[in-house]
């Protein structure tokens, strides 16, 4: 029987009093997307990190091809086949997407100058494997962070990664954005690279995933096919209690609730243009935009 591609059994991480993690097993599959949910807190983040080699695990053990490993740092989970997409997008601004994918893997030639040649010809076979479109000589910090983030999968593929960790992939990202994105992941896995995509947008989850990791108060509650679940079951899942008798229906404020705040014509330079809002006593006042 073929071993699982990344397996975590009986894993526990502790930072000072908190159980960030405790007793976790999973079993990760080759080429497929792996979901992991879970409220703030739930030890999703710190298991994927464990993954990652940011962290190391106080008890348990983790296993790549059936092979127990130890993961002391980034670099070593790189070396077994394993890259990690932080939330925070980790390149260098004021240098090129060539030269962000391939740093530390530079061609050099004789005398140890780098053969931008060779690096082209290595970036346009990434560039056919995916389609990503991203031109190489682009400053990466006038992307946007699609686009950004494309490079950093294009870092991640540069590397021979077998496994993909995102985290938030789509935090940051449009609607419009976030849909190319997932369908960038199930092009991954189309040609062979298995993605842990951890994310609170549960409806993206269930589109991606084949198989959902629910997490709470750093234990497993379940792991299953994502065909099974549906967003109601997730979140009784990651909350313990029906939704419904921890958020009950809410009617709006009558026109006579006592004003709790009132705003008038803020503005700041660069940021906010003439804001006026009001927010009545028992009123819920959503703010929504694009980033920036």
């Amino acid at each position: 029987m073929t071993p699982p591609l990344v397996e975590v059994r009986g894993v526990s991480k502790r930072f000072g009093g908190v159980q960030a993690v405790d007793g976790v097993s999973v079993a990760i599959e080759p080429a497929a997307v792996h979901g992991l949910v879970g409220e703030n807190g739930a030890g999703k983040s710190t298991l994927a990190k464990i993954i990652g080699g940011v962290h190391e695990p106080d008890e348990g053990e983790l296993l790549v091809d059936g092979e127990a490993v130890r993961l002391r740092a980034p670099r070593d989970a790189l070396a077994s086949g394993i890259a990690t997409i932080a939330q925070e997008i980790a390149l260098v601004p004021a240098r090129s997407v060539l030269e962000n994918v391939f740093l530390g893997l530079e061609a050099r030639r004789l005398g140890g100058v780098v053969d931008r040649a060779r690096l082209r010809r290595r970036y346009a076979e990434l560039e056919d494997r995916t389609g990503f479109g991203l031109d190489p000589e682009a400053r990466v910090g006038a992307l946007r962070t699609a686009d950004q983030q494309k490079a950093e999968i294009l870092r991640a593929i540069a590397r021979d990664a077998r496994l993909i960790l995102m985290d938030e992939p789509t935090a940051s990202l449009t609607a419009d954005e976030s849909r190319r994105l997932l369908g960038i992941v199930e092009a991954l896995t189309t040609s062979g690279t298995a993605v842990v995509l951890v994310s609170h947008h549960l409806e993206e989850v269930l589109e991606s995933a084949r198989t959902i990791t629910v997490m709470r108060d750093g234990r497993v509650v379940r792991t299953g096919p994502a065909a099974k679940e549906t967003p109601a079951t997730l979140v009784n899942a990651m909350v313990g209690r029906a939704l419904e008798l921890t958020f009950p229906p809410r009617r709006p404020p009558p026109a006579t609730a006592a004003v709790v705040l009132e705003a008038r014509g803020l503005s700041r330079a660069r940021a906010v243009d003439d804001v006026s809002l009001t927010v009545r006593a028992g009123e819920i006042v959503g703010l929504a935009g694009l980033v920036g």
